[in-house]
């Protein structure tokens, strides 16, 4: 009980203070102004300690975010029935300590020519070794598997995990590679020594997949070029050891939606997390403390929780609207990453998508809000030029690099459109705090966020348009210059 005691008795104290706050605030003068200042308030709260994912701050900052959702009349739309937390696996940090793998009279170096990848166990182990080329595809059949248990079990396999089918991208290559590796383990193989004998870029599968649970066998890669120096070797003696630390754990996306019976959906999503209690990126003191992160990202969520507010209570809305406020954005996208691999996450299904990662500082670096993947559809461009802004003025950024959590929906092919009101001195420091938030300015992003989910409602369709590396390049210096 005392997990759930601990929310409940701060989300109290904070309303209790909170109100006292308001009543000092003389420069907010408006219901919205006051919904956003109260939601910042208590999400940028030195009692979460950061929000860090995995942590019990950010748990605290998930019920508060669940209970709004609740407020406002979202529909919740997590794990279970009546539940707006949706939990995934978070392998991180994964602290790969040591590994060694000697075959036949080879010894090969740890992280230049080999390293353990996310699918792998702990282990020490010398036994015989086996070459089996492409092993079994997902493509293949039961039925029509090249190699017995007789042929595995008690060895240590090699594996290439070229496919012998077309992948279109990383998560279907990862469900293919996934079922093969699983494959050969459930037939007794005691390690797994992968390689790639195609040029599809396969690092960032192997090394950087938090939702991966291991086996229980060590699984390592070789890298191409180290890889010809047995590439003749069929069978032999392997030895392979492996030492890992894993930090698992299990953040929770909060999720909440308009259910207005549409067969189409657009995703308004926002993350709430931040990077905890560490050293601030700026100045001489190296002190770990509270990073509150009201700006990054306390001020997309109450932003998102406020168009939650509007929406409810405009059900001439004809889409179905969902409001996905994303887990650990700051260890890696993982939250989004584990949205988007549900299979009814594609294009067939979903309109678009609107990220919001840092809207509150209007004003810090000129009135310009800066609006990135207009290229990700043709017509945002000519849209976002017809809604009326009279109180700032619009950047608006072609690309979108993959440094929100609009990137997952960008690899299904989902347009995306990403509001920002840009970086400032206070960027992951200890000194983004409430006080630099600029109410009145949300509240201008909120009207004109308004605007935008209305015209792109009128629109007989929003195509996908791919963005290419060149824009993603400008779109980086254009954010960050």
């Amino acid at each position: 009980m005392m997990k759930f005691i601990q929310p409940l008795l701060f989300l109290s104290l904070s309303f209790f203070i909170c109100r006292n706050a308001f009543s000092q605030q003389t420069a907010i003068d408006s219901a919205s102004e006051v919904r956003m200042y109260r939601d910042i308030y208590i999400l940028s709260s030195d009692s979460l300690k950061g929000r860090e994912a995995g942590t019990i701050g950010e748990q605290m900052a998930s019920d508060y975010i669940s209970k709004q959702m609740l407020r406002i009349g979202l529909l919740p739309n997590g794990d279970h029935d009546g539940s707006y937390m949706s939990e995934f696996r978070m392998n991180y940090p994964v602290i790969y300590k040591e590994a060694k793998l000697r075959i036949e009279d080879i010894d090969f170096k740890y992280k230049e020519e080999f390293g353990a990848t996310d699918l792998s166990a702990p282990g020490n182990i010398t036994a015989p070794l086996i070459n089996i080329g492409n092993g079994i595809s997902a493509s293949i059949e039961k039925g029509d598997k090249k190699y017995g248990i007789s042929d595995i079990a008690g060895k240590i396999v090699i594996l290439d995990i070229a496919s012998g089918t077309k992948i279109e991208d990383n998560d279907s290559f990862l469900d293919d590679l996934i079922i093969r590796v699983k494959s050969v383990v459930q037939q007794g193989a005691v390690g797994v020594i992968l390689h790639n004998s195609s040029r599809h870029a396969t690092e960032d599968v192997l090394f950087g997949s938090p939702f991966t649970e291991s086996l229980n066998v060590p699984v390592v890669y070789i890298a191409r070029l180290p890889f010809n120096k047995i590439s003749e070797i069929s069978t032999g003696t392997c030895s392979l050891s492996v030492e890992i630390d894993r930090n698992v754990s299990k953040p929770a996306n909060v999720i909440g939606w308009i259910d207005n019976k549409s067969a189409k959906t657009v995703v308004i999503g926002a993350h709430y997390d931040h990077v905890g209690i560490t050293k601030s990126r700026t100045g001489d003191d190296k002190t770990p403390r509270i990073h509150n992160g009201a700006d990054d990202n306390a001020s997309g969520t109450a932003a998102l929780l406020e168009l939650a507010r509007w929406a409810v209570n405009n059900r001439n809305l004809k889409y179905n609207y969902i409001f996905a406020a994303f887990s650990a954005e700051e260890k890696g996208l993982f939250g989004s990453k584990a949205f988007c691999s549900r299979q009814w996450v594609n294009i067939n299904n979903i309109v678009y998508m609107i990220n919001m990662d840092m809207v509150g500082r209007l004003g810090c670096q000129g009135d310009t809000i800066s609006i990135l993947g207009v290229a990700s559809s043709d017509i945002w461009g000519p849209m976002i030029d017809t809604i009326q802004h009279t109180d700032f003025s619009i950047k608006k950024i072609l690309g979108a690099p993959a440094f929100s959590d609009h990137s997952p929906f960008l690899k299904k092919g989902i347009p995306v459109i990403y509001f920002t009101t840009g970086l400032h001195p206070q960027y992951h420091t200890p000194e983004d705090d409430i006080e630099l938030i600029n109410f009145k300015g949300m509240v201008e992003l909120e009207s004109y966020m308004q605007h935008f989910i209305r015209s792109a409602e009128r629109l007989p369709e929003i195509p996908f348009h791919s963005i290419g590396p060149v824009h993603n390049v400008r779109a980086y210096f254009q954010t960050f210059k």
